[in-house]
Parts: structure tokens; C-alpha cells; sequence
């Protein structure tokens, strides 16, 4: 008698310690997310993970998946307060020479910090073929500890797998994913033992429609006029200053020529565009800086999102000199004038090639962004494309027109009258007609990059504005 109970006993301790995942109750009784999106339950999903209020007072998690190396590796949750790494509250199941167990962490950046704390217990832990399987218990409420969040409430979801070094979990790669802001506390029992229900606009717990808070609404607006200011204004008026400076010679407006005018109020509003979304994320930070810092570690500083703002930052600061620098620019027959425009040609071109680097980043590594990453990054391929053809071309022609130029025209070449004087008196510019070819030709290109930098920015800003939305 006594041998069938402890053989009944073992049985349903060896079951416990070799669970799975069950996706049967996902959106009933417990939320449920998957990794990678779109991928199918217990089929040909690399993470699974579930959660599930009880009595209001601790939350109950299941993690699921298959690191690349069960036999020292870990199936990681991060609770985000934003779309990227760093600031995350840490669940995870790992594995360690054949010893599973959950594990409680802090993610500064690329880094983690282990945390010792009762808040979270494993209630169950198994390595079954590969897969990792943790039943981790966590208590709701204040914690006493900053780094050890409240999950009831809204976050971003960041799940990833990977390696251990030592038994700490180290950087997943590309390994991992960013799931929609989440309602964690949706789902089981509050402390009277009633059924929470709470309304949820996402599928099985995950938030994906387009509710936006304040800050999330400020970022949209951030990214979209970064993107509209950099790839339509500010680089159309570079190709002004660049290649236009020829046409429509005898035409002024407020005593200037009509090339400098386009050149400066495009320009202009371009800069606008950055001050004001400078301003706006910013806000949306608590005004808080998220770049490099002095007191910050290697891993913090290298990471994309201190990159892209260190980026981001040193072409705004640019853009916004340049329009003071060209104030004491000196007189255009001075021999010091080519000096200025080398200097002022210079700055104005690696401010661009940092926005455009900054935007890149943004687009390959900040995922919550957009509604559609991988069509964001293909739209902006196409733009860069586009833009640095027509530079090409541009300049080609500029080339062409400069050693056409030092041949000289002489009588062999048809003259033709440009500009106001042509039909009456005044100072009127002679231009060989084969030149007023080239200049329509210009302006051909110019038209034609407009049209596709309008169509590509507008898309991608579209893509921004319907990016996975917040519970306000």
C-alpha cells in the first residue's frame, strides 16, 4: 500500500516537473502572448508565455520556449515601459547544467542585473526535449524596490531567448521580439475571488489597437516630423544651394536671387520641423536625456536607442547653427567666400547623413514604432535610394556643365535672352541654349525627387501614426 502511494506520489511529481504550455484557455481564464507574431501555438512558436491574476494579490506566469542552447540558456519576458530595451522588469525561465529554474532580473540597457527578491517564486521548472518550461509566481503591488515593477498594469512586452555566461543571461541577438503594450492585469480572480473582467481592444490580452496616451502621441508626432523634415525640406534645400544656383539668374525676390529663396525657406521650415520635435520627445521623456552619459555603462551608452538619440541630437544642433553661420557669411567676392561655402556645405551635409543614420536606426530597431516594421525599413531603403541617385545624377551633370563651361561659348554656340529683361530694357544675362537644356533637365530630377520623397515620407509617417496604441 505504502509503495503504490509513494509510486502515485513520484508519478505526479515527475507530470508537475514536465509541464507544458497550454494554449486551450488563452483569452479565457488567462492572457496569452506568442513569439514570433503570427505564429501558431504549440506549433512553431519560439516563446509562449501566459499570465493570470490571482485574488488580486500575485500574478501567475507561464514561460515557454526553446533557447539555442537548452543545456545553458533562458526563455526571457521583459515588462517595458517603452517599445526598446532598457528600464525592464525581468521574468525568466533558465537553464543551467541541467537545472531549471525562474530567474528575476533588471535590464539597464544590454546589460542585467539579478535580482534576490521574494517578490517572485517558481512553482514549477522543467527541460523536456529542448524546451523550457517555468511556472513563476509573482506578488502584485508596490515592491520597495524600483527595479522590481508592479505588473498591475500596461507594458510593452519584450520577449527574447538566448545564452548563458555563468549562468547569467547575456545578449539575445536577434533573438528577440517587441510585442504591443499590454493590459497584464486583465485576466483571473481579484481578491473577493470574482472573475476580473476588463475591456481589452487586443486578441488574448495584447493590446493592438490604436488607443494612444499622451507620451505615445507625443513620440508619433516626434517621429513623424523628423521624418518629413529631414527627407522632404531640409534635403531639398541642400539640392537648391547644390545645383541651382545657375537658373533663373536675372529673377530676384526681396533683392535675392530665386535660388537662395528656395534654399532658405525650405530650410527653414525644415529647421522649424526639428525644433519642434526636439521639444516633443523631450516631453514625451520627462524631459530626461536618453543618450550617452558620463555615469552610464559601455553596454547603456552603445545601445541603439542612446545611439540614435546622441545621432539625432548632433544633426539637430547642426541644422539649427547653420542658419546663424550664414548671417556672418562674408561678401560673395571676398577670397575668403569659397572657404565659407566648403565649411557651410560640409556641416549641412553630415547633419543630413546623421539624420538619415538616425532615422535608419529607428526604423531596423525600434519595432513598436511603427505598424509595420519591416515595411517602414523597405520604404525608407527606397528613399535613401532615391536620394542618393539623384545626388549622383545631379552631380554628374554639374560636372558636365563645369568643363562645357571652361571650353567656353564663343559664337559657335546659339545664345538665347533669360530672365525679366528679355522682353524689355535692364540688365539682361545671355545663356547658350544648350544650357537651358540641361537646367529643364534639372528641374526635371528635382520634380521627380520630390514627388517620391513626399510619397515615401507621408507612407512611413503613415506607418508611425498607426503604430501598436497604449491603454491611456
Amino acid at each position: 500500500m505504502i509503495l503504490r502511494l509513494l509510486t502515485g506520489f513520484l508519478f505526479i511529481q515527475t507530470s508537475l516537473a514536465q509541464g507544458t504550455f497550454d494554449p486551450s484557455t488563452c483569452g479565457q481564464t488567462k492572457g496569452c502572448l506568442f513569439a514570433p507574431t503570427g505564429c501558431v501555438p504549440s506549433q512553431d512558436c519560439r516563446i509562449s508565455f501566459s499570465y493570470q491574476v490571482q485574488n488580486g494579490q500575485t500574478l501567475q506566469m507561464e514561460i515557454s520556449g526553446q533557447p539555442p542552447n537548452p543545456q545553458a540558456g533562458f526563455v526571457a519576458v521583459g515588462f517595458s515601459k517603452d517599445n526598446s530595451m532598457g528600464d525592464d522588469s525581468v521574468s525568466a525561465c533558465v537553464s543551467n547544467n541541467g537545472q531549471t529554474t525562474g530567474l528575476l532580473a533588471y535590464t539597464p540597457a544590454k546589460s542585467i542585473t539579478v535580482k534576490n527578491s521574494p517578490v517572485q517564486t517558481t512553482i514549477q521548472a522543467s527541460a523536456t526535449n529542448g524546451n523550457l518550461y517555468c511556472v513563476l509566481r509573482r506578488q502584485l503591488g508596490n515592491t520597495g524596490d524600483a527595479q522590481i515593477f508592479d505588473l498591475n498594469g500596461t507594458y510593452y512586452v519584450l520577449m527574447a531567448d538566448g545564452p548563458l555566461d555563468n549562468g547569467i543571461p547575456t545578449y539575445h541577438s536577434n533573438n528577440r521580439w517587441v510585442l504591443p503594450r499590454t493590459d497584464i492585469g486583465r485576466y483571473g480572480t481579484n481578491a473577493f475571488g470574482q472573475t476580473i473582467q476588463r475591456d481589452d481592444p487586443g486578441s488574448q490580452g495584447a493590446t493592438s489597437g490604436t488607443q494612444h496616451s499622451t507620451n505615445d502621441k507625443l513620440k508619433i508626432a516626434h517621429g513623424i516630423l523628423m521624418v518629413l523634415a529631414w527627407s522632404v525640406f531640409i534635403f531639398t534645400g541642400i539640392l537648391f544651394a547644390r545645383h541651382f544656383r545657375g537658373h533663373w539668374p536675372n529673377t530676384t525676390m526681396l533683392g535675392v536671387k530665386m535660388w537662395f529663396n528656395f534654399h532658405r525657406t525650405i530650410n527653414m521650415i525644415g529647421v522649424g520641423m526639428t525644433i519642434a520635435a526636439f521639444v516633443l520627445i523631450f516631453v514625451a521623456n520627462g524631459w530626461q536625456w536618453s543618450g550617452p552619459k558620463a555615469n552610464a555603462s559601455t553596454a547603456e551608452n552603445q545601445a541603439w536607442s542612446s545611439i540614435h538619440s546622441i545621432l539625432g541630437l548632433l544633426a539637430c544642433v547642426i541644422a539649427w547653427a547653420q542658419p546663424l553661420n550664414a548671417v556672418f557669411r562674408c561678401n560673395p567676392e571676398s577670397k575668403a567666400r569659397p572657404i565659407f561655402n566648403m565649411i557651410h556645405r560640409f556641416f549641412g551635409f553630415s547633419a543630413w547623413l546623421m539624420a538619415a543614420a538616425a532615422t535608419m536606426i529607428a526604423v531596423v530597431h525600434f519595432n513598436g514604432m511603427f505598424s509595420n516594421r519591416d515595411a517602414a525599413l523597405g520604404l525608407y531603403i527606397a528613399y535613401i535610394a532615391v536620394a542618393g541617385l539623384t545626388l549622383i545624377v545631379l552631380e554628374l551633370i554639374f560636372i558636365r556643365n563645369f568643363f562645357v563651361s571652361r571650353r567656353g561659348v564663343g559664337n559657335e554656340i546659339e545664345m538665347v535672352r533669360v530672365g525679366a529683361g528679355a522682353q524689355g530694357s535692364g540688365r539682361v544675362m545671355l545663356v547658350p541654349e544648350q544650357l537651358i537644356k540641361i537646367q529643364r533637365l534639372q528641374l526635371a530630377i528635382l520634380l521627380l525627387y520630390i514627388v517620391c520623397a513626399v510619397g515615401l515620407a507621408v507612407a512611413i509617417c503613415v506607418l508611425i501614426g498607426l503604430k501598436p496604441g497604449d491603454l491611456a
